[in-house]
């Protein structure tokens, strides 16, 4: 008899087992999906925030300006927005 309670706790504690497995499962897929979600989202804000910058060098705004302000170096800004060269 009690070798009947043994194999029904372990029956029981493989099942468990196996639907916790599933969930565990789901909720991966789930966290990559909003992995991806969140990478776009990111190439989408940094998108923008060029977009910003070269908008900003184009209107005569002082490198060093841009820079601080969107928090990135005068070189990086100078790579986004090159300034063109005057010809005379």
């Amino acid at each position: 008899m009690a070798k009947n309670h043994i194999l029904e706790a372990v029956k029981s504690i493989a099942a468990a087992q196996a639907e916790l497995d599933k969930e565990v499962k789901k909720h991966g897929k789930i966290i990559d999906s909003q992995g991806k979600d969140i990478a776009m989202l990111e190439m989408r804000v940094m998108e923008l925030r060029n977009n910003a910058i070269q908008a900003e060098v184009s209107n005569g705004v002082a490198t060093k300006d841009v820079a601080v302000k969107y928090g990135v170096s005068s070189a990086r800004v100078s790579q986004i927005a090159p300034r063109r060269q005057m010809m005379n």
